[in-house]
């Protein structure tokens, strides 16, 4: 079982999956902010090509653009919380303290030990703002102006994912070869251009599921899919859910 809360007060999401089995492929978190628990059973996450053993008590955070995989080794129970880069600066931390203080210790497993540890991880969190300012120095072999362009398409990605473009326009745009900006998207954003938009695709669709009365066809429409079938197999892919149990499974949080 899966459980979305979200407050759009404070921009913040919190995903409890419990006795999970659900591997996730490579993805990253845009504009995000993720600590996670593992309050039981085993993962194996994969981050920047590097491999990690999660068990039951373990934390972790990561970082915006940071791209990872998900297996599961056992099923699983593991808490995440989910905070907009943008929202750092007014985000209810005492709100979001008491919260994670009040959640249910018997049911899921989160001990006082594991709560120190996500408390811990908001505060690091004001220590790595800068975070976002290596995600463009990162690249400095590239030009000013080819810097200037990636930055433009990656930010025209996450906000318009349903618009149609190619990886020849993208490149057009970019000033550089269809091979040499494949090669330099996936250096800058850790996936291929067509990975990264069907992913911002599939989070606009997580918004339009959570918070409008579109159906399933009109949310794919909406996002770029060209039909149903297939928005329904990418969303279950990369979810883990399909569309319609995704939306049964979101709820509204209020800290306050």
């Amino acid at each position: 079982m899966i459980q979305y809360f979200s407050d759009e007060t404070n921009c913040i999401e919190i995903i409890l999956s419990d006795n999970s089995t659900i591997s996730y492929p490579r993805h990253n978190h845009v504009s995000v902010y993720t600590i996670g628990a593992v309050l039981n059973g085993n993962l194996i996450f994969n981050v920047n090509n590097k491999s990690f053993d999660y068990k039951s008590g373990n934390t972790f955070m990561l970082s915006p653009y940071m791209v990872h995989s998900i297996k599961a080794v056992t099923p699983y129970t593991m808490l995440s919380i989910c905070i907009k880069k943008s929202s750092i600066n007014h985000l209810d931390f005492n709100g979001l303290r008491k919260y994670l203080i009040r959640l249910p210790a018997h049911n899921f497993g989160l001990t006082d030990n594991i709560k120190e540890q996500i408390l811990l991880h908001l505060a690091d969190i004001s220590l790595v703002k800068s975070v976002s300012n290596h995600e463009v120095q990162k690249s400095s072999s590239y030009s000013a102006n080819t810097n200037l362009s990636m930055t433009t398409l990656k930010e025209h990605l996450e906000n318009f994912p349903e618009l149609k473009i190619s990886v020849e326009e993208m490149a057009s745009k970019a000033f550089i070869s269809k091979y040499h900006f494949i090669r330099n998207f996936k250096t800058e954003v850790g996936l291929t251009p067509h990975q990264f938009q069907l992913q911002n695709r599939i989070r606009k669709a997580q918004h339009l599921l959570q918070h409008t009365s579109d159906t399933i066809t009109e949310v794919a429409m909406t996002t770029g899919f060209c039909d149903q079938s297939h928005f329904i197999k990418q969303f279950e892919k990369i979810i883990g859910l399909t569309p319609t149990d995704y939306k049964l499974a979101c709820s509204t949080l209020k800290l306050s």
